[in-house]
This record gives structure tokens, C-alpha cells and sequence, in this order.
């Protein structure tokens, strides 16, 4: 999808590296476009640098697996230090000013979610069963948010809306909400097509299972550009500061689902398996 050139709120938008690239390790270059807003080139370059690899391309072999949960551990790691703490110093130092500091630091987060859905493109390609049913790298936290294999789209939306936006940007929130709306379904209903096909070609006894693994592979990628687009579209149309607090709520999100602290209080809320038990046997 298109995305405006300019923020609404009359200051400068994200831009485009000078050199128009996007981030290195990107296996589709097409699909990112608004990775490399706002940075200068040597500021760009010096953070893209710091980003772990995305799996490597291929039919997954029996250690496939492997590759995508040391890229996302890299992945998490890197937002949490340094990108976070860049993006906060450049919220604070500037409050309510979109300067260069504040839209490289923007800029680069931006780039790191497009790295991360790379990354799942690329896995998907080894292995699409591993990336539609959540991989061994995702918390029990992060469950609850996933659609085929990663947070739904409507999460950044409603993410988006917690901050207290202008009508000017919550309007824009609903134009994407609806394209999610459409989007989501079609895609859902094609995966659930798929597993019916596959079942029943398999009962008959000729089941085509390239067939079913390309069709999952498809289906994960298509739902990895929607996140794309999703993305950059809000990004596009909150502009300046207000994209800025944007990204750096989503990083904040994302990392408190992998929280030590939190995973512990979450560990602890859960039922232990005898109290269902007890219940039972009255």
C-alpha cells in the first residue's frame, strides 16, 4: 500500500536513506521501503551493521529450527540495547521536536520490526509449518497475540490508539483497521481451505504434501507484507514525535513480553494442573 509523504502534524516526515537502500539481510528489498526512513547514512549504516542475520534461505533441514530462535534472541536483544535506550534519549532530549537524532533512532526501530518479518519470511521458506504454528522462540505471553506466526496486525493499531492520538490520526487508525478487517479473514479462510484439502487427499491416500507447504508458505508471507504495510502505514501517518512515541510503545511491548519479571508474574497467576482436579473430583 501507498504511504503518505508527510506527517500531518507539520513536521518533517521519516525519510528515506540518502542512497534509497534498504536495511542489509532483507531477502525481499521490494517489500521494505520504509525501513530506512529518516537516518543519515553513517548513523544508518552503524546500527543496521548491529542487527543479527536473518535464517538462511532453503528447505528446511532437521536443524532449521535452530537459526530463526538464535536470530530472534539476537533480535530481541538489540532492540532492548541499544535501540530502546537511543529512541528514549532522543524522545527526551527533544520533547516535541523531530530532529535528525529523533529520526535516525526512529528510523533504525523501524528497521529492526522490518528485519524481524524478513527473518519470518525467510523461515517460512525453510520451514512455513514452523512459522504459521508458533516457534519454540515465542514466549507464553506472546501466544495469546499471535496470527499465523506472528502479533496481529490489529495489535499495532490498537497500540497506536492507546496513546491518545489526534481525530485526524485515530481516522487514519480506522482506514487501516478496515484493510485489516478485509485482509485478515481472506487470509485465514485460505489456510483453513488448505488443511481441509490436505485431510482430505490424505484419508484418500493422495495427499500432496509440496502442495500443502507451498501453501503455507504463501499464506505466511502474505500475512508478514500485511504486518509490513500495517506498519509503515501508521508510521507514515502519525509523522514526527508522534510516530516516534509510536515505535517506541510497540518496542516496549514487544520486549515485556520476554521479561524476566513479568514471565515470573505470569508463571504465577497460572493454575497449577491440581487445582482443575480437585474441583473435578467434587
Amino acid at each position: 500500500s501507498s504511504s503518505p509523504t508527510s506527517g500531518g502534524d507539520g513536521r518533517r516526515p521519516l525519510r528515506k536513506l540518502p542512497n534509497g537502500q534498504t536495511p542489509p539481510d532483507s531477502p525481499d528489498q521490494s517489500l521494505a521501503p520504509a525501513a530506512s526512513r529518516g537516518a543519515s547514512a553513517a548513523a544508518s549504516a552503524s546500527v543496521f551493521r548491529s542487527m543479527p542475520r536473518p535464517p538462511p534461505l532453503g528447505r528446511g533441514a532437521p536443524g532449521a529450527r535452530r537459526p530463526m530462535r538464535d536470530f530472534f534472541a539476537a533480535w530481541l536483544a538489540t532492540l532492548r540495547s541499544p535501540l530502546l535506550p537511543l529512541l528514549r534519549r532522543a524522545l527526551s532530549s527533544s520533547p516535541g521536536a523531530w530532529n535528525d537524532p529523533l529520526s535516525s533512532a526512529a528510523a533504525a526501530v523501524e528497521a529492526h520490526f522490518e528485519a524481524h518479518w524478513s527473518a519470518l519470511d525467510s523461515a517460512a521458506r525453510q520451514d512455513p509449518a514452523q512459522v504459521i504454528c508458533a516457534g519454540d522462540w515465542r514466549s507464553p505471553l506472546e501466544l495469546p497475540f499471535l496470527w499465523l506466526g506472528d502479533f496481529h496486525p490489529s495489535l499495532l493499531t490498537s497500540l497506536l490508539r492507546s496513546l491518545s492520538p489526534s481525530p485526524r490520526l485515530l481516522a487514519s487508525a480506522d482506514r487501516v483497521d478496515r484493510r485489516i478487517r478485509a485482509a485478515v479473514p481472506v487470509l485465514s479462510d485460505r489456510l483453513r481451505h488448505a488443511q481441509e484439502v490436505f485431510t482430505s487427499a490424505e484419508v484418500a491416500g493422495g495427499a500432496d504434501l509440496e502442495a500443502f507447504l507451498e501453501e503455507l508458505k504463501a499464506v505466511a508471507l502474505e500475512a508478514n507484507r500485511l504486518r509490513r504495510g500495517v506498519l509503515s502505514d501508521l508510521v507514515a501517518a502519525a509523522g514526527g514525535h508522534q510516530a516516534a512515541l509510536f515505535l517506541e510503545a510497540l518496542s516496549r511491548f514487544v520486549l515485556s513480553m520476554h521479561d524476566p519479571v513479568v514471565l515470573r508474574r505470569f508463571d504465577h497467576c497460572r493454575p497449577s494442573p491440581g487445582i482443575f482436579g480437585k474441583h473435578e473430583a467434587r
